[in-house]
């Protein structure tokens, strides 16, 4: 057991308004080894977030090269999905066809750049708020740790992946020869939407009493801002709105174009604002308190009274802010369908593609099922929350006062396999219904809009069941190696979803759950991989029910 050293009552007590105010010094101490302990714990998780994001922008910017090569293409591409409502609400206008990088950062950069902000958020609230949800600060306060230290940490290690990013980014373009200028001002905007979204997720630890609200506002936040963007997009008279959010502003850093600095350095500035507030706010009230405290519920209370009542309490809120983000998502893809074959019309290398992937005049659905599979990698990605969820639990303690009632691990394991099945389903099939009505809102065609979008989804839903398989495994035997669980939703991601479009092997691409999903409404629905896929994530349910029967309950 690793001893704590004395307390440096100094640095250790909470600051309340009116106290004497301490030193710097004094209210940083610890941090560098809060900020060691934090990199030791993220040390899966951080990696597979930069790393998606990078791989991400290198697959794009590979098809961007094999389609768009030569400079006529990329003057249809912008006549053509340059001047689409829909893209310009996700993607931003395409005012930079020079080059295969300065495309490639319009098809691809705002949403990533979006991505980053976003795990920015969860990074900081994660070493923030969460560990003051859980306890585990009251613990290590308790140590010689400074009053602002876990918030230090917080944003030191956001911010640090944000800027390492950003850094990657420019370092890949300018290794594809793109301009060298042009390629510091892309991974720029990683880096500043990246710090932005530091500081607003330090601002909404304080804020919130729960992780799960600070993450939410968070989220939404930034979210919000993407939306407002893009009304100012489709728009010109509002082209005002992009200067309310970071969003905008790291939009008006235009790579390839403008390369403005000034942007930028608003969300550095917002940034530097924001960890000021949480500093100050953190330093004025108590550890656990926020500045929005929850409704007390009543002493006792009568629908609490089995394990699935109890994780349905626990998960709903996840499952539906999962459903509701995805679908959302979903629902402006489902806009952009009916325009989808309209677009490539005159494009050869599309047409080629079409040709490779389902036929002449299925573009459409192929970018259906395209989107789709990634809906599923989401659901599976809500999979792995989930069971982190009853991993943290047990680490709390909380499971072991339910299972020392007349609970057995069983009944207590199967409420919360319960919930992450449901999730699972509710992820592609809400998002299947927004994606439908999109398109029925459009082309007019409600049965076929929705049977098709409805159905796209729900043959995702085995292939998520055995990543889910595969995580609760994890835990059932080796709960310590839950975590790994995003390793797994980044495997299935590469070589699943961005196999073919890397030149992987055909038996590489076969062991990720989701090369084996029907494509639905591209090709007919086949039951056999379906019933295959569900058995194997039955068998895997088994074997984690197993082996959380055998093993220790004690927080692990």
């Amino acid at each position: 057991m690793t001893a704590l050293a004395p307390a440096d009552p100094a640095a250790a007590a909470p600051l309340r308004v009116g106290s004497p105010p301490l030193s710097l010094h004094h209210a940083l101490a610890g941090t560098g080894s809060l900020v060691r302990l934090a990199l030791r714990r993220d040390r899966v998780v951080l990696p597979v977030y930069v790393a998606v994001v990078l791989l991400m922008v290198a697959v794009t910017y590979s098809s961007v090269a094999t389609v768009y090569g030569t400079q006529a293409e990329r003057d249809e591409l912008a006549a053509s999905m340059g001047t689409n409502s829909a893209f310009l609400a996700l993607l931003g206008p395409l005012e930079h066809t020079g080059s295969v990088a300065s495309t490639t950062a319009w098809r691809v950069g705002l949403f990533m750049i979006l991505v980053l902000g976003v795990l920015a958020v969860l990074t900081v609230v994660r070493h923030t708020r969460k560990e003051e949800e859980t306890g585990r600060l009251e613990l290590v306060r308790a140590a010689h740790v400074g009053s602002l230290a876990p918030l230090a940490t917080g944003v030191l290690v956001a911010a640090g992946m944000s800027v390492l990013t950003g850094a990657l980014m420019a370092a890949m373009f300018v290794a594809q020869g793109a301009d060298g200028a042009s390629s510091v001002a892309f991974g720029l905007q990683f880096a500043a939407l990246g710090l932005a979204g530091t500081g607003i997720g330090a601002v909404c630890a304080q804020v919130a009493t729960s992780s799960r609200t600070a993450n939410t506002i968070g989220v939404l936040l930034l979210v919000a801002g993407y939306a407002l963007r893009g009304v100012a997009d489709i728009e010109p008279s509002a082209d005002w709105l992009h200067w309310v959010s970071p969003v905008g502003w790291v939009q008006e850093i235009d790579p390839f174009g403008a390369n403005a600095v000034g942007p930028a350095l608003l969300c550095l500035a917002l940034f530097v604002v924001c960890v000021a507030v949480a500093a100050r706010t953190s330093l004025g009230r108590d550890l656990g308190a926020g500045l929005v405290q929850p409704r007390p519920g009543p002493a006792g209370s009568a629908s609490l009274t089995s394990p699935l009542a109890i994780a349905r309490r626990i998960q709903l809120p996840g499952v539906a802010s999962w459903a509701l983000g995805v679908g959302a998502y979903c629902l402006l893809v489902g806009f952009l369908l009916d325009s989808v074959d309209d677009i490539a019309g005159s494009s050869p290398q599309m047409q080629q593609i079409i040709e490779q992937l389902g036929g002449a005049g299925a573009l459409a659905q192929v970018f259906q099922v395209a989107i789709m599979g990634f809906v599923g990698i989401a659901a599976a990605a809500f999979a792995v929350t989930s069971i982190s969820r009853l991993h943290a639990e047990e680490t709390s303690g909380r499971a072991e006062l339910v299972l020392a009632t007349g609970v057995s691990r069983n009944r207590y394991l199967s409420a919360s396999v319960v919930l992450t099945v449901v999730g699972v389903v509710a992820v592609p099939l809400w998002s299947g219904l927004t994606m439908g009505l999109g398109h029925a809102l459009v082309s007019g065609g409600w049965g076929d809009a929705f049977a098709d979008a409805v159905g796209a989804g729900l043959v995702q839903v085995p292939a998520a069941l055995v990543v889910a398989g595969l995580v609760l495994v994890l835990y059932g035997w080796w709960p310590r190696l839950v975590a790994l669980g995003w390793g797994v939703v980044t495997f299935v991601l590469v070589v699943g979803q961005l196999g073919e479009l890397l030149g992987l092997p055909q038996w590489v691409r076969d062991l990720s759950p989701f090369t084996h999903v029907p494509q639905v409404p591209l090709d007919p629905f086949a039951l056999g991989p379906v019933l295959a896929l569900t058995a194997v994530a039955a068998a895997l349910f088994a074997v984690a029910y197993v082996g959380f029967g055998r093993r220790d309950v004690s927080g692990a």
